[in-house]
């Protein structure tokens, strides 16, 4: 994706969130109330954002939608809540050892292990890789990624620093994302820090919109509005 002016207009001001410092703080917190209560962690943008999220993909999958042979990879994976949600579908959508959760934190890999084996056989085929998406994508380019998911991670990578190259995080993501996917690969992404159309610019170059998941809205100054949005994209 090249650097332009609609890119410029969805940039963020870079902040602690945006460091991976910031995240191994918070998962090395996480991991230690896992050991000590058994508490998962926090859900980013609550379970209602996770329900629609899975709630989309299981119709998709029901009404034919989605591929047999689903390999599904989640970006910034957090405590894996996104993967293990989609596997307590009555009708799972992929098989647990095609699905993928990474992040750039070791803590949050530790955690997403932890959880794993204290879920079950089933979660513990579930794999969970510490990956920097932007600087190692090529680690993930062995494997057909037919689904990949975000859930506030592209938030978090729009607050970080520009590279030493002055390559935008928005930037590198857009582009470690069309090296993953292929024609017709869906790309679905919970956001609370960019609108809908701003997320369209984003990804305008690679992807078309597929499907804008509803989300509750609220109005306030005569303005209506949402806490995130959730849209579907696939790759053109």
């Amino acid at each position: 994706m090249s650097s332009n002016g609609h890119e410029a207009s969805t940039s963020l001001p870079s902040s602690k969130l945006g460091t991976q410092e910031h995240w191994d703080d918070v998962y090395n917190r996480e991991v230690k109330n896992f050991d000590e209560i058994g508490d998962e962690g926090e859900v980013w943008f609550g379970e209602d954002a996770v329900e629609r999220m899975v709630d989309f993909l299981e119709r998709e999958a029901e009404d034919g939608n989605l591929p047999q042979d689903l390999h599904v990879l989640d970006l910034g994976t957090g405590n894996g809540h996104l993967l293990f949600a989609l596997l307590e579908l009555d009708e799972p959508l992929a098989k647990s050892e095609h699905m993928l959760g990474i992040d750039y934190s070791a803590p949050s890999v530790d955690l997403c292990k932890r959880i794993a084996v204290a879920r079950g056989e089933d979660a513990q085929k579930v794999r969970f890789k510490q990956i920097d998406f932007l600087q190692n994508v090529e680690a993930l380019k062995h494997e057909r990624w037919n689904l990949v998911c975000d859930k506030g991670t592209l938030d978090a990578i729009a607050l970080s620093a520009a590279s030493e190259d002055k390559a935008t995080p928005i930037s590198q993501y857009v582009q470690s994302l069309e090296k993953i996917t292929i024609k017709e690969d869906i790309f679905l992404i919970t956001s609370c820090n960019f609108t809908e159309q701003e997320l369209i610019r984003i990804f305008k170059e690679s992807f078309e919109v597929y499907h804008v998941v509803p989300v509750p809205s609220f109005s306030f100054g005569g303005q209506k509005g949402s806490t995130t949005v959730t849209i579907a994209f696939q790759r053109e």
